[in-house]
């Protein structure tokens, strides 16, 4: 029996996890990325315990872990460097930060799956037979018999499935870099600040990640004072090593922070929607790449276990959609409540975050990190 023949749009982190997590008996998938070549940005990442477990189950976690740098402790702090909260994560597994780029690449390695640079999609169609067509920019078109749509928040794929529009901005943009220094701070933080925050994460040997939030229009313009003086102008007085980290990265990436309201329906006939196709939310939690990853495992269980078939696409779904929409409300409130600019609201979240115990605090967060979709009955 020949194999089925499985298209994913896009070559990031969801689609390559989905190729790794499907056996490859009976399936061939072929991941076709719009870009000239298979990369990612130059950007960290968080990969929580829950999307951990996923790794150790195709048999790559050591190979993550040699990568990245495990954070023990996180601390939340003032501007001014005032400590407000302190917890340190604890589970089975670790809680670490990776770049993007060497994630990319283990998992490109461990791909079993046909790549095809230079394919960008242009439209895809269901076809009588139970197949889906897709047609490409470059005027080629080609007949899979399911296609997965993992193509990012402004999935080419989602807009055949659901055709709800555009992403919303949530009224703030996001800078990111990854630099390396001659310190080590042994933790991550967040750093508030009126309507700016500012996150360092540990990746390995003294490089970190760092983000920065300022509120204002959307992808609003740097110029004149170009991207790193105007970041030195709002967070050079903040506590070190802000100031330092900032002043020393080479690229800076800036995004609109946007996500989609949650909405079932990931499926229409045998084209589904994967990662931040099917549920794009903002980075407050760091769990947009790690519910990428549960979803990618889950489905290609899924699809193992049932087939190509509406059954093996609704289990997914069930048991994707009521964490991811959860998820994803969550981070929209850290995200306001992170953003806010009025002084009252900024000092009771402040007290709070000073009264509550750091136990209370990991309790608060074990729904995300302690949950272990490997263990889910498919």
């Amino acid at each position: 029996m020949e194999n089925k023949q499985i298209a994913i749009i896009g070559g990031g982190i969801a689609g390559l996890t989905f190729s790794i997590c499907l056996p490859s008996q009976g399936y061939q998938c072929h991941i076709f990325e719009k870009q000239s070549e298979f990369k990612e940005v130059g950007a960290a990442i968080s990969v929580f315990p829950n999307a951990l477990r996923v790794f150790e189950q195709v048999g790559m976690l050591n190979q993550i872990l040699a990568c990245g740098g495990e954070i023990t402790k996180v601390f939340l702090k003032t501007a001014n460097g005032r400590i407000l909260a302190k917890s340190q994560p604890r589970y089975a597994l670790p809680s670490i930060c990776i770049h993007r780029k060497e994630l990319h690449a283990i998992l490109l390695k461990n791909s079993p799956a046909t790549l095809h640079a230079k394919h960008e999609a242009k439209s895809v169609k269901n076809l009588p037979s139970g197949k889906a067509e897709v047609e490409f920019e470059n005027g080629q078109r080609k007949v899979f018999d399911a296609v997965i749509g993992a193509d990012g928040i402004h999935s080419i794929v989602r807009h055949h499935v659901l055709g709800d529009g555009k992403p919303i901005f949530r009224g703030y943009n996001i800078w990111r870099g990854v630099v390396d220094t001659d310190f080590d701070l042994g933790y991550g933080s967040e750093t508030y600040g009126q309507g700016r925050r500012v996150g360092i994460v540990p990746i390995r040997e003294g490089r970190y990640g760092w983000w920065a939030t300022i509120n204002e229009d959307f992808l609003q313009d740097d110029q004149p004072e170009g991207t790193r003086e105007k970041l030195r102008r709002l967070f050079g007085d903040w506590h070190d090593p802000i100031p330092e980290l900032i002043a020393n990265t080479k690229t800076i990436l800036k995004n609109g922070i946007c996500d989609r309201i949650p909405v079932r329906g990931w499926t229409k006939g045998s084209v589904s929607l994967l990662g931040d196709a099917a549920h794009p939310m903002t980075p407050n939690l760091g769990q947009g790449g790690c519910l990428a990853i549960e979803g990618a495992y889950l489905l290609a269980r899924a699809i193992q276990k049932y087939g190509i078939t509406p059954t093996a696409f609704t289990r997914y779904e069930a048991l994707q959609f009521t964490r991811s929409k959860a998820i994803t409300e969550d981070s929209l409130r850290i995200g306001r409540l992170g953003q806010t600019e009025k002084r009252l609201a900024i000092w009771l979240r402040n007290l709070v975050l000073k009264a509550t115990p750091s136990s209370t605090a990991m309790k608060m967060l074990d729904k995300y990190f302690s949950y272990q979709v490997t263990n889910l009955k498919i």
